[in-house]
């Protein structure tokens, strides 16, 4: 979706600034040749400031840097509009000057237009990034809370039992049920695998699709086998970086 984005916001933006010329350029086609030549411009100012300006300066704290490239940039986009003015004013207008219109002809409002651009999409991105952040902060909430707990409540014959995770040596998974094999004995539980390790805390590492572990309780391991309470415990092929890495 967020690569999606600046592709549809531009495509719409091509067709707002089509429709708005076209209403003096008296010409669709005319109104849409003269925004292609636009776009490039309204585009590369809004990629600078928002991509470059703005986390490099003004996110950084480098504020008067950040203005007086501001100003650099206001001057340059201005003197690219101009050229752009220039080669309507050329290949479009085939030198009559009353062809372009009086919004073509208008420095001032294609100025406004251009700013108004940038500083929406802008806009756009900051509400992203803010609900990007959000959602960062939420997941190391609840990865947190996760880790902070001490006990995990399965479901066995329809009855609730709390387990202290410093009890469960690991879980296995037996196709449509999953055993929970603690320090002194198994539970039998209808509850998915996956859906346990996403429960568990990150002392408790995947290391194949039918085995879920207690980091804390493996008393030996290779690149082959986990061993847990003296069984060894196969490390699926699929697992074998993660398991390198957690472990």
């Amino acid at each position: 979706m967020i690569a999606k984005r600046p592709l549809i916001f531009w495509l719409l933006v091509w067709g707002t600034l089509t429709i708005l010329f076209s209403t003096s350029l008296d010409s669709v086609l005319l109104s849409f040749f003269f925004v292609t030549f636009l776009i490039p411009v309204v585009m590369a100012t809004s990629l600078f400031f928002n991509q470059y300006l703005v986390p490099h300066y003004l996110m950084a704290g480098r504020k008067l840097r950040f203005i007086l490239y501001c100003i650099y940039m206001i001057i340059v986009s201005i003197y690219l509009e101009l050229l752009v003015m220039v080669l309507a004013f050329v290949i479009l207008a085939d030198y009559q000057i009353d062809n372009l219109g009086k919004i073509a002809g208008d420095i001032y409002l294609l100025t406004v237009i251009l700013y108004f651009i940038v500083f929406f999409d802008g806009l756009i991105l900051a509400i992203q990034k803010m609900n990007e952040k959000d959602r960062i902060i939420t997941e190391m909430e609840d990865e947190l809370n996760k880790n902070n707990q001490s006990e995990i409540s399965i479901k066995v014959k329809r009855k609730n039992i709390p387990l202290k995770l410093e009890d469960i040596l690991y879980v296995e998974s037996l196709g449509d049920y999953v055993k929970v094999h603690t320090s002194d004995q198994v539970h039998i539980t209808k509850e998915k695998i996956s859906a346990l390790d996403e429960r568990l805390p990150n002392s408790f590492v995947r290391i194949h699709r039918s085995f879920l572990i207690n980091r804390d309780h493996i008393q030996s391991y290779n690149k082959e086998f986990v061993t847990v309470n003296n069984i060894e415990l196969t490390i699926g092929r699929k697992y074998k970086n993660v398991v390198e890495e957690r472990l």
